[in-house]
């Protein structure tokens, strides 16, 4: 996937995607996961249309913001389109000096997760995801202790997957000084669509 860089404020994002939805991991569309084919001859920017087969279309309308409470359970069934191999263990976990973590996660290596989102350009999301794998860190007996059947190699460090609508330059300036653990970035967009709420995510590399 095509690196992204930055964003505008009001949701803008500060480049076209490419060829459109052809940069689309996978698109979520009323509780059931398709994987999205496109067109590349639509024009830069979010195109109406994405094929899914022959026989089927979804019609994708304009960008849409979501609530919390919308957004949780799509990021929990659809986990596995955040990174290839990504499973989820737990969810909701609450941590007394800084907020719940929103997913707790396993890499295909075995690494221990952390998912945190913010439905809009949220700076206190890097704070909030720190402070997570701060606690994950002192606390890693507990954590052994509620995920037993659960094969987590603990000989890595947990990783830190920030996800939201757009991340503002200031807060990508700072988390360049973070330099342990490696944050992974995902942006997601929300559409409306003729089936309900589309969603697809898209992986931001370091800078």
């Amino acid at each position: 996937m095509t690196s992204a860089t930055g964003a505008e404020g009001g949701g803008r994002l500060d480049k076209p995607l490419g060829r459109g939805l052809e940069e689309i991991s996978h698109l979520f569309q009323s509780g059931r996961r398709s994987e999205a084919m496109v067109n590349e001859h639509q024009s830069a920017g979010l195109p109406q249309t994405a094929t899914l087969s022959p026989a089927k279309a979804v019609l994708l309308g304009g960008r849409i913001s979501v609530t919390r409470d919308q957004f949780a359970p799509l990021l929990k069934q659809f986990h596995s389109a955040l990174e290839e191999g990504l499973t989820a263990i737990d969810s909701k976990i609450a941590c007394p000096s800084c907020g719940q973590i929103d997913l707790l996660g396993l890499s295909r290596s075995n690494q221990l997760t952390i998912i945190d989102f913010s439905t809009n350009a949220d700076d206190g999301l890097l704070i909030r995801g720190i402070g997570h794998l701060d606690w994950i860190a002192r606390n890693l007996p507990i954590i052994r202790h509620l995920y037993p059947s659960h094969t987590i190699n603990y000989s890595l460090p947990p990783a830190l997957m920030l996800v939201a609508p757009q991340f503002s330059p200031a807060l990508r300036s700072a988390a360049r000084q973070v330099l342990h653990p490696t944050i992974k970035w995902v942006r997601y967009h929300a559409l409306e669509s003729s089936g309900g709420i589309g969603i697809f995510f898209e992986r931001i590399e370091g800078e």
